[in-house]
């Protein structure tokens, strides 16, 4: 793959993520629980993906008994635990001090692969992690000091590490030679699965109208199946870190979906955050 472009997938996968809202609050709005969020977005982007599957290549369903445990990896132990950990935090710190604790990601994502996949840390990947959380402390709105208590840091660092996992779990996969559509695949069906234990989402029946499904169709395609094919995808093009720092594009989208879409102030704090995690980006596109 030419190189820059390798890191499209990435961007793409961040760019994706950061357009949640604009889905998300009129979802939560019509009374849907987070919990039933998960639940719907996960069998949603399952059954579009089964499709794709089904007329693309059938082969693509397969995967090994003894590689179920990457797919339990993604999907439970990293997206479902992510997203419960994540919804928490915004509950007990606010989305900002949230942003925040979820994107020390990084510094786990490099941990891990320096100790799991022997992948090197070097001056320009720590000098982009430090960019990248500075940046979103600063677009956060949150550059001052904020007092949380030790349960809402605690859930923070949960939502990073969950996060961080995904890259873990999936690098593994991908060694085993799966297409990142059966990776997918099987992470939303194991997160799907999991979160029908505490989702209640039979009790959601009256909530489905024509515009609710739209919604929740467009959360479940936009901000969640295709981010994460374009993540896993990118993951065959560059290293854990890298991926991790990248995708911190994120949270300037949603402040760029904020200031258009819910009127959110634009600051000279938040632009200069914007600028540091694009620095980072630059930093770790540079080979």
């Amino acid at each position: 793959m030419k190189e820059k472009l390798k890191y499209l997938y990435v961007v793409a996968a961040g760019a994706l993520w950061g357009m949640t809202g604009i889905f998300l609050k009129p979802i939560l709005n019509a009374g849907f629980s987070q919990a039933q969020v998960i639940t719907v977005r996960s069998f949603f982007s399952v059954a579009v993906l089964a499709t794709v599957m089904l007329i693309k290549d059938k082969g693509l369903f397969k995967i090994k008994l003894r590689d179920i445990w990457c797919f339990i990896g993604t999907g439970i132990v990293s997206f479902l635990f992510f997203s419960v950990s994540y919804f928490y935090s915004i509950t007990y710190n606010g989305v900002g001090v949230a942003a925040i604790l979820l994107y020390t990601s990084p510094i786990f994502v490099m941990l891990m692969s320096l100790v799991l996949f022997k992948e090197k840390v070097n001056g320009k990947k720590i000098a982009a992690i430090i960019l990248t959380i500075c940046g979103c402390v600063l677009v956060s709105g949150l550059a001052g000091g904020e007092n949380i208590g030790l349960l809402g840091f605690a859930l923070g660092i949960c939502s990073g590490i969950g996060y961080a996992l995904y890259s873990i779990f999936s690098r593994y996969a991908l060694q085993k030679n799966y297409n990142s559509m059966t990776i997918t695949f099987y992470t939303f069906l194991f997160c799907g699965l999991g979160s029908l234990t505490f989702s209640s989402i039979w009790e959601a029946g009256p909530l489905f109208s024509g515009n609710s499904v739209l919604l929740l169709a467009g959360l479940s395609i936009v901000c969640s199946l295709l981010p994460y094919l374009c993540f896993t995808k990118g993951l065959q093009h560059t290293d854990n870190t890298k991926a991790s720092v990248i995708v911190a594009v994120e949270p300037v989208v949603a402040s760029v979906v904020g200031v258009v879409l819910y009127d959110e102030q634009i600051t000279v704090t938040k632009l200069l955050g914007i600028c540091l995690i694009l620095s980072a980006i630059v930093i770790c596109s540079k080979d």
